[in-house]
């Protein structure tokens, strides 16, 4: 089965702190069709991200649909607190390139 990307169905892809110890994802779409075959095609889990991220899914601390935004959220925790020595993304705002990669089944 081939697969495409999850940048090249979603509009946006990025993240945020969410908060000195999250950091929140939002993948987004314009298009329904497009959010609900992600949505759909159990390619976007908390399994599926924390192994894009190779963290135990024990460290998202939520993940949920908005339907009506179109829109996936997932929120983690950061691998270390924002400012603290190491932190090499204090607003968060470059962490989502391993979750914009997950591949999506092609249907």
């Amino acid at each position: 089965m081939t697969s495409r990307p999850l940048h090249t169905l979603a509009d946006i892809v990025r993240s945020k702190n969410a908060g000195p110890y999250r950091i929140t994802f939002d993948v987004m779409f314009v298009d329904r069709a497009r959010y609900e075959r992600v949505r759909d095609s159990a390619a976007v889990t908390p399994e599926t991200v924390a192994a894009a991220y190779g963290i135990d899914v024990t460290r998202i601390s939520s993940f949920f649909h908005v339907d009506q935004a179109q829109a996936i959220k997932v929120t983690i925790v950061r691998p270390r607190a924002q400012g603290a020595a190491g932190d090499g993304d204090m607003y968060g705002c470059q962490h989502h390139v391993p979750l914009m990669n997950i591949p999506v089944p092609a249907t």
